[in-house]
């Protein structure tokens, strides 16, 4: 599995009143890895829309074990990679550390989306192209 990391900085507005990240910014945070992989193998989001007709890669679920808080001023990293390939769905599993200490470990299942003729704010799930699999190296 190719894995793709990102830097981040644990800023005042990513805390609870706790002073620790409030869990959403983590799958915020997954998602910002999604689109930057994507981007990085040349099919961004607009790449996407633009050259294929699909509307990016909807999620079909999510998780995460939150094993250890984060606060302000910490440096994370995360890492994320797709782990797993299916027809029509690609898992993407994310982690993030600070140093060694692995804090979160989440995943996201995706589809690529295309909109249906009839209906263009529905979308279906399209095969995963083959050259997209490759850009991988899957």
């Amino acid at each position: 599995m190719r894995i793709f990391t990102i830097k981040l900085k644990v800023d005042f507005g990513d805390c609870d009143p706790a002073g620790i990240v409030f869990y959403p910014n983590f799958y915020r945070w997954f998602d910002r890895a999604t689109h930057q992989m994507f981007g990085e193998i040349g099919y961004s989001f607009l790449q996407l829309k633009e050259q294929h007709g699909l509307i990016g890669w909807p999620l079909v679920d999510t998780g995460a074990k939150f094993l250890s808080p984060a606060s302000v001023g910490d440096e994370l990293e995360l890492h994320s990679g797709i782990s797993e390939w299916g027809r029509k769905t690609f898992r993407i599993s994310h982690q993030i550390k600070r140093a060694d200490e692995l804090l979160v470990d989440g995943f996201e299942l995706r589809i690529l989306g295309q909109p249906l003729p009839e209906n263009p704010r529905k979308l279906r799930a399209v095969e995963i192209p083959p050259a997209m699999r490759a850009a991988f190296g899957d």
